[in-house]
């Protein structure tokens, strides 16, 4: 494909991409056809499906295109600083800046992330990915001298599964700007790093293994691979 023509395409992609978002935030992925999405984006139902298969792989895209930036900038926050705190915090305030415009959309797809019979569920296979990359973000927040490396793992998914309690709340948080969810972003790290050198101790290890023990049990982390998904019944996990 030619320059000009992978820019034709990137711009019909991102046409559908902006149709397919604005519909979701006013009718939900549920009741959004990729008829509609095809007609609001102004191309042909063909063309609609060339690029995306599903609307649900229109959702995946918004999420994978969401990981990639905020992954940049975590890497700025890094580069700035080794403290911990301050590294964690920095991914969380990222996080929440990615989403400020897009809270109506998030409400919309609320239905979707906690349902389990969805692909685009939190737990879902499709989203494995996603989970991974996310988690890697936070483990590398995690990843300085003087923590270990199980409690940089465990830490990791224990911050991830904070951060959706956090857009939770965000998606409801009324107050201007939402300042209060970045004073609860603000606190609640500040608390749960004050326990990360009690927990970095040798005398800790014994509660960190029962933890990473618990956490595979439940299918939270699989102890090979060190990655974060749930399998499906009778699916070896990924």
């Amino acid at each position: 494909m030619n320059d000009s023509r992978k820019a034709r395409a990137e711009r019909t992609r991102e046409k559908i991409v902006r149709a397919s978002l604005a519909l979701f935030r006013k009718q939900g992925v549920t009741a959004t056809t990729l008829r509609d999405i095809a007609s609001a984006a102004g191309v042909s139902l063909g063309a609609a499906y060339y690029y995306f298969a599903s609307k649900e792989a229109i959702v995946l895209f918004y999420y994978e295109r969401l990981v990639v930036e905020h992954e940049r900038r975590a890497q700025e926050i890094f580069a700035r600083t080794a403290d911990p705190t301050e590294r964690v915090r920095g991914v969380f305030h990222a996080k929440l800046d990615l989403l400020r415009r897009d809270r109506k959309l998030l409400g919309a797809l609320v239905a979707n992330v906690g349902d389990p019979a969805s692909t685009l569920s939190v737990f879902a296979r499709q989203t494995a990915h996603i989970r991974r990359r996310a988690q890697g973000v936070l483990r590398e927040a995690l990843s300085v001298p003087g923590l270990p490396e199980d409690l940089r793992q465990q830490g990791a998914l224990g911050l991830w599964t904070l951060l959706l309690a956090i857009l939770l709340y965000f998606i409801h948080d009324s107050s201007k700007d939402q300042v209060n969810t970045r004073r609860l972003v603000d606190g609640a790290i500040e608390l749960l790093m004050g326990l990360a050198p009690f927990l970095a101790l040798p005398e800790a290890e014994p509660a960190r293994r029962r933890l990473s023990e618990l956490l595979s049990e439940a299918g939270l982390q699989d102890s090979a691979a060190d990655a974060l998904c749930v399998s499906e019944p009778g699916e070896p996990m990924m």
